[in-house]
């Protein structure tokens, strides 16, 4: 409990130095000037340009010091500890709320706990830092499993978008499109995919529900059929042709 707790507190914390630091650099704003400040003395802007290079050693310091700490989750990972990583991990960010390797481990340890709320803040910020097809796709999924399913449509398009010659992404696609209940959407996403991977199964049998979900059960037939051709054995092929039978049987009896 208490352990879980410590998780969610770094999370929380993590999640709002990282979105300070970013909000301030996107905006090009020094977070100390709040008011417009007056000509500054040659003493100043000498005095300045110290602070510049004493912050310029102190960051030289800090990259060793997340390098070190995210050497220490990795062995905190192979040791399997996997709350002493993230503590390690969310130290690192602390320190540098940017550095790609720690968001990316930290956010897939956070998946693997199902803070998918924490997930998503960090592949969130590695999409719009790296442009990364993965990250998006990574952050749809987040997104998913928070029943976010708009915020998860973005996503994976955004992934598939960058780089469509992933079949799975667009099944992905297909998936939070079926959750929206836009079968046709879903459709045209399915296709794609099948473009890609033809011959895979799985994507055949989920072509077949969303036909049905369509009202298109001559042509969910046709599927199954094609199916089961190729896997005879194949349960959910069977049932699922059964099934559309039977509902066929029913309707001509009325």
């Amino acid at each position: 409990m208490w352990t879980y707790l410590a998780i969610l507190f770094s999370a929380a914390l993590l999640i709002g130095v990282f979105l300070r630091r970013l909000f301030y650099h996107v905006k090009g704003v020094d977070p100390s000037k709040t008011v417009e400040e007056k000509p500054k003395t040659m003493d100043e802007i000498h005095d300045d340009e110290e602070e510049v290079e004493k912050k310029k050693r102190v960051s030289g310091e800090d990259r060793e010091t997340v390098v070190t700490l995210c050497e220490k989750a990795e062995g905190q990972l192979k040791a399997g500890n996997e709350d002493e990583a993230i503590k390690c991990f969310v130290q690192a960010l602390a320190l540098d709320a940017v550095h790609v390797e720690a968001q990316h481990k930290l956010a897939m340890l956070y998946m693997r706990k199902q803070l998918f709320s924490s997930a998503a803040a960090l592949f969130k910020s590695l999409g719009a830092q790296t442009g990364e097809a993965v990250h998006y796709s990574h952050l749809g999924l987040a997104h998913y499993q928070q029943n976010q399913f708009e915020e998860a449509r973005a996503a994976y398009q955004k992934s598939v978008d960058l780089d469509p010659s992933r079949p799975q992404r667009f099944v992905s696609l297909a998936q939070v499109y079926r959750s929206l209940g836009q079968f046709q959407n879903a459709l045209i996403a399915l296709n794609k995919a099948l473009e890609l991977d033809s011959e895979n199964l799985d994507f055949l049998l989920f072509l077949a529900e969303i036909q049905v979900s369509l009202e298109n059960q001559e042509e969910a037939e046709k599927i199954l059929k094609s199916v089961l051709e190729v896997a005879p054995d194949s349960e959910a092929a069977k049932e699922m042709y059964k099934s559309l039978k039977k509902a066929a049987s029913e309707k001509e009896d009325k």
